[in-house]
């Protein structure tokens, strides 16, 4: 099944007109426990009560006589009392119906109604199962869930499998904290709320066009459906656990999913029907069950399941108003965070210039104290050489000295030779002169 995406976006078809009180539906002709309806609108212990814009509707099978919980709703008038099934009350009146872990399944006649309902388009029909663990109901939870969801065509199923968290639990690992992670176009559904609790939950699976079942969380969804989106879902340390199994006779085994698994697992799915309205399937019930996913704690570990609770009904009843609110803080804070990525990345790059630089003077710093050492190792070459130089002129005077000795003895002789060769001249000459006179 293809739906423009134009739909998809804030699936518009769920809101015709604001409305100030919305007519909310849980039901109770089904087996539900009635655990935790108090927490839908007591205000005093849970602020984020849905009272303030959805007025609850409790459906009763036939006879039965109210338990305490709903007792005190009726006589606080926090709830309206009904008497029948889903074939004999007026479904119109109603925009959001909830099964929390129905363990009985429904009639046709309750099928065809719910479908004529959901036909009407703009409405929410949430039906939350459990797992496979017999202390819960076993699996006829999700038997009546899958047997509404093929009756209506859908494509997404509760698998007979319970799921397990290893890392991300409160104090326990069937006691699985569910990570709120809806797509884009449904955000605002995480707004304030990451962390819901899945008690013992069970896992969403889907339908292929070939009747083949796979993990709603695999990638193949997407290649047949644009109208499927997991909401909630387990941390890559989820685990598959099987306690019932056809071996035993007292159960199915999973479809889509085998006892040892491990990965993200979807807890929480909804689909966009033909008709503009959506159905919803989870593993655990925000009412009834053994602990309901309202819990605002559970184990000393703080939980957003008030919150979470809150934006589901405020989308579910097509009220806005705070939605719209929200929406726009999601954006800025989506926007803020760009910004730090941003910022994050600019200082990531100067810290890198930095080392650069650090580097750089690092380098610098070692060429330094080379040149340094090389210095050293010249000057303590030279000052050998110094001496040298300096022995060197005293030799150099010395036989400069000497050689001006040498040469004014030498001047002293040429002189007496000189001087010794005139007389001897003068005195041949005289002779000469004499010798001649004597002739």
């Amino acid at each position: 099944m293809r739906v423009p995406i134009s739909t998809i976006i804030l699936l518009a078809a769920l809101v015709a007109a604001q409305q100030i009180y919305v007519n909310v539906l849980a039901d109770l002709s089904h087996g539900e426990a009635e655990k935790g309806l108090d927490f839908w609108v007591n205000s005093t212990t849970n602020p984020l009560a849905i009272s303030d814009f959805a007025k609850l509707y409790i459906l009763l099978p036939p006879g039965a006589k109210p338990g305490p919980v709903v007792a005190k709703l009726n006589a606080t008038k926090s709830a309206v009392l009904l008497t029948g099934d889903l074939s004999t009350v007026d479904l119109n009146q109603f925009k959001v119906i909830v099964l929390g872990q129905p363990t009985k399944p429904l009639s046709d006649a309750e099928l065809a109604a719910v479908k004529k309902w959901l036909d009407g388009g703009g409405r929410v029909l949430w039906c939350a199962a459990d797992s496979d663990y017999p202390a819960q109901g076993s699996e006829e939870s999700q038997v009546a869930c899958n047997d509404i969801a093929e009756y209506l065509g859908a494509h997404i199923r509760l698998d007979y499998v319970s799921v397990e968290d290893s890392q991300h639990n409160a104090g326990a690992g069937y006691r699985v904290v569910g990570v709120v992670d809806p797509p884009p176009q449904l955000s605002f559904l995480g707004f304030m709320a990451q962390r819901v609790l899945f008690h013992g939950p069970g896992a969403v699976a889907v339908v292929l066009p070939d009747g083949k079942w796979i993990p709603a969380t695999s990638p193949e969804v997407q290649k047949y459906y644009n109208n499927v989106f997991v909401i909630v879902h387990t941390t890559p340390t989820g685990t598959i656990v099987e306690s019932r199994t056809s071996a035993d006779g007292k159960g199915r085994d999973g479809k889509a999913h085998t006892a040892g698994d491990k990965g993200v697992f979807a807890l929480m799915a909804l689909e966009l029907l033909p008709s503009g309205s959506v159905l919803i399937l989870s593993g655990e019930t925000p009412y009834g069950g053994y602990e309901p996913m309202l819990a605002p704690v559970y184990y000393r570990v703080p939980l957003d399941g008030p919150r979470f609770f809150r934006n589901l009904m405020l989308w579910a009843t097509g009220n806005y108003r705070e939605l719209t609110t929200m929406i726009q803080q999601t954006q800025l804070l989506s926007q803020l965070q760009q910004g730090i990525e941003a910022v994050r990345g600019d200082v990531s790059a100067l810290k890198g210039g930095v080392s650069a630089v650090q580097n750089d003077l690092a380098s610098l710093k070692n060429s330094v104290s080379q040149l340094g050492n090389q210095i050293s190792a010249v000057s303590q070459n030279v000052a050998p050489v110094k001496d040298q130089v300096a022995a060197l002129n005293q030799k150099v005077d010395q036989l400069t000295q000497q050689l001006n000795a040498a040469m004014a003895e030498a001047n002293n002789a040429r002189t007496v030779a000189f001087v010794g060769t005139a007389l001897a001249l003068i005195f041949a000459i005289a002779a000469a002169f004499l010798a001649v006179r004597r002739k």
